[in-house]
């Protein structure tokens, strides 16, 4: 098993906990980095959206915003708001989704991390009633992001 390491996304403009027994690797078809065990439950993907230089966006403002785009309407106190190093800020939610392919629920935990001149969406999908199996470890990798301004 690979031991616990860091991965940095130069383009992505942030750095992320690979737990051991993971892997994180590119993502060609939607960009970004995947982070997941081989034998998971669900993978974790974070993509870094260039921002403008000192642009400092408000965490829950930008998750409120994509998730009504994507039609899932949450209350206030159903999101967290977590203090990442180096003084970035991340806004977390968990909810459920109807899977239209198979018979089932979607669990996705969906997360917005911001810093001056930089901005990473992420987000963590699985079938309902597996994210035990990772939620935690998924938590604490989310929690390692430090955030810089995404190299142009």
């Amino acid at each position: 098993m690979a031991e616990e390491r860091r991965y940095a996304d130069e383009e992505g403009g942030f750095e992320v906990l690979v737990p051991a027994g993971w892997y994180a690797e590119r993502d060609p078809e939607v960009g970004g980095v995947e982070v997941a065990h081989p034998d998971g439950a669900g993978s974790l993907h974070l993509v870094g959206v260039p921002q403008e230089t000192g642009d400092f966006p408000d965490p829950a403002e930008e998750l409120y915003s994509f998730l009504e785009e994507q039609g899932v309407e949450l209350e206030e106190d159903e999101v967290e708001d977590l203090e990442l190093e180096g003084g970035a800020e991340m806004a977390v939610c968990e909810y459920l989704s109807d899977d239209e392919e198979e018979e089932g629920e979607t669990f996705w935990l969906v997360g917005v991390a911001t810093a001056p001149g930089a901005l990473v969406f992420a987000n963590y999908s699985c079938a309902a009633g597996e994210e035990d199996r990772e939620g935690d470890t998924v938590m604490r990798v989310l929690r390692s992001l430090r955030l810089r301004a995404a190299a142009e």
